[in-house]
């Protein structure tokens, strides 16, 4: 990260915030930016998903992915919104995420405190987020948000496909929980899947 990216990081957690067109830096400080939030997410793993820098590049390329195709879609979303030209939303996600870097320090706290630190640090990251786009793009809040939050399956999807395509190629081993979310999701698609024609039996012609 070079220093006017963490400068930025540090304004913005003082609330203080500049143009979408200010946060742009050069690619191999950005390149270097995900690099460490990746590995921030990997430490922050189930235990047993595999050689430690298989799971450190699966983190990285997801966080990655999805900060790209993040800022894509909040290109579009602001410039459909606006009618105006929309800057590459890159620099400014880094730099609100920023602040994931301060996640592991919650792994000395107690399992349950820990827990709440986490997530609370993701919520900040968030908030700054929406926050900063919405400074910069003139925007409310609450349009910004809503943007977020249709980008979240296409997020869940990512994780899906590359956590799947990970495991087939033998690079991390699928969490339990996943495992358990996945089959619990499946079964209830198929139980969906076996009541519809059964539902349409049912319907009498009039």
């Amino acid at each position: 990260m070079n220093q006017p990216l963490i400068n930025d990081a540090l304004a913005m957690l003082r609330l203080q915030f500049q143009p979408l067109a200010h946060y742009q830096y050069p690619t191999r400080h950005l390149a270097l930016s995900l690099l460490l939030l990746g590995v921030v997410a990997a430490a922050g793993a189930p235990a047993g998903m595999g050689e430690p820098l298989n799971v450190i590049l699966f983190f990285t390329a997801y966080v990655t992915l999805e900060t790209l195709l993040y800022g894509r879609f909040m290109q579009w979303w602001l410039r459909r919104a606006t009618g105006a030209g929309v800057p590459s939303l890159t620099g400014t996600i880094v730099a609100a995420s920023a602040i994931q870097l301060l996640d592991p320090l919650s792994s000395w706290l107690p399992d349950d405190v820990a827990r709440v630190a986490s997530m609370t640090i993701g919520m900040i990251g968030l908030w700054l987020l929406v926050s900063a786009l919405a400074f910069g793009s003139g925007l409310t809040k609450l349009r910004i948000l809503l943007g977020t939050l249709l980008f979240a399956p296409v997020a869940l999807a990512l994780s899906v496909v590359l956590m799947n395509g990970a495991t087939g190629l033998g690079l991390v081993t699928m969490p339990e929980e996943l495992q358990r979310a996945l089959q619990q999701a499946e079964q209830q698609a198929e139980q969906q899947a076996d009541s519809r024609p059964a539902a349409a039996g049912n319907v009498q012609a009039p």
